[in-house]
């Protein structure tokens, strides 16, 4: 059985062939018609077979496409049957009315700068993740809701998601699905693997918290890591991916002392991007630096790379100021927490004010 049909135009077999190269490459078996169609009359029926057992509906997205009826065909039975339909968007057009009524309330992903192979790997990365949750019957992440997840989340720790059935790996994974979907361009390279990202779940716990809906479901958090000062200046000069990041290359935050911190995250599914939610997770942050402050640890510096120009903003809010392009993708934002920060944020946070002033003395 095949895990992707490949819908596309055939003036854009270029896009084609990397895509079904890069994807095979790494065990995701596809249907592509060139290859795969049976020639003559059974070659519409071949089609139809094929979009019925593939697991994911993947749409190379161009002009070529948009105006091809025979894709239009196929996202209509793929629509009916009920497929995961992943648009692909690899030239900047947006899809006409026709097609806006199948697709406008699907997850897109976008590949319009260069190179391309980086896209392809985030594709490659929400595409596994469709197909981990389509084996465990669960709705994927890149199928949008019907309606606005508005409400109200909780602040929770591991402990609690523990509880509730998750393993440090599943939780790991809830996280890089988010953040896939989240920030465009990004794939492992920059996001790390679950993996990497269970064994911190498991073994420094204080390092994050979780923002869960009604039906314990995560839909954001705050996340990171501390760095010796050699990894630390080199991730300020924007020579470090997250990919790195390990047990065994970061500092293990436990004893008093000084530690370099490197936020890994802080944002919210965009469903829940209210203010209130946003209040939560900050309020979480910071309370969190407070309690690591009474127990004698603080942070001399943070640094983050930041995907999204909504995210520079938010860290500006924080005081964070813009140092340098990372070398792969995104933006170093730093900012110093010696002597403590006057932005808003953090001095309407006394007790913390407080412990940072006088922990010398």
């Amino acid at each position: 059985m095949y895990e992707v049909f490949i819908s596309y135009s055939s003036k854009d077999k270029t896009y084609a062939d990397a895509i079904v190269h890069t994807l095979e490459e790494y065990g995701i078996k596809c249907w592509i018609a060139y290859r795969d169609a049976v020639p003559g009359e059974k070659y519409s029926a071949s089609i139809i077979s094929a979009i019925r057992e593939s697991k994911v509906f993947l749409l190379i997205f161009s002009e070529n496409s948009k105006a091809s009826q025979h894709v239009k065909n196929e996202i209509n039975y793929a629509t009916k049957v009920g497929s995961v339909i992943i648009p692909f968007r690899v030239e900047d057009v947006a899809p006409d009315d026709s097609l806006e009524y199948y697709l406008g309330a699907t997850h897109w992903l976008e590949a319009l700068t260069k190179p391309l192979q980086n896209h392809i790997l985030r594709l490659k990365d929400t595409i596994k993740s469709a197909l981990m949750h389509n084996n465990e019957q669960v709705a994927p992440v890149t199928n949008a809701t019907d309606t606005v997840k508005s409400g109200a989340l909780r602040v929770v720790e591991a402990e609690y998601l523990y509880s509730k059935g998750y393993t440090p790996l599943s939780i790991a994974q809830r996280l890089v699905e988010n953040d896939l979907n989240l920030y465009e361009g990004i794939g492992e390279l920059n996001e790390g693997s679950p993996q990497q990202w269970a064994d911190f779940v498991e073994n420094c716990p204080d390092y994050f918290s979780f923002l869960v809906n009604d039906n314990d479901e995560i839909a954001g958090d705050w996340s990171m890591v501390a760095l010796d000062d050699e990894t630390y200046e080199r991730a300020i000069k924007g020579q470090t991916t997250e990919s790195e990041f390990t047990l065994d290359t970061t500092e293990y935050i436990c004893f008093p002392g000084d530690y370099n911190g490197y936020i890994l995250n802080m944002s919210l599914n965009m469903e829940y991007k209210t203010l209130e939610n946003n209040l939560k997770m900050v309020d979480s942050f910071f309370s969190r630096l407070e309690k690591f402050a009474e127990n004698g640890i603080f942070f001399t510096r943070f640094c983050v790379n930041v995907f999204r120009r909504d995210q520079q903003a938010f860290y500006k809010n924080f005081g964070f100021r813009y140092v340098c392009d990372n070398k792969e993708l995104g933006k170093i934002y730093e900012i110093n927490l010696s002597p403590y920060p006057t932005s808003p944020l953090f001095a309407k946070h006394s007790r913390l004010k407080e412990l940072y002033e006088h922990k010398d003395c």
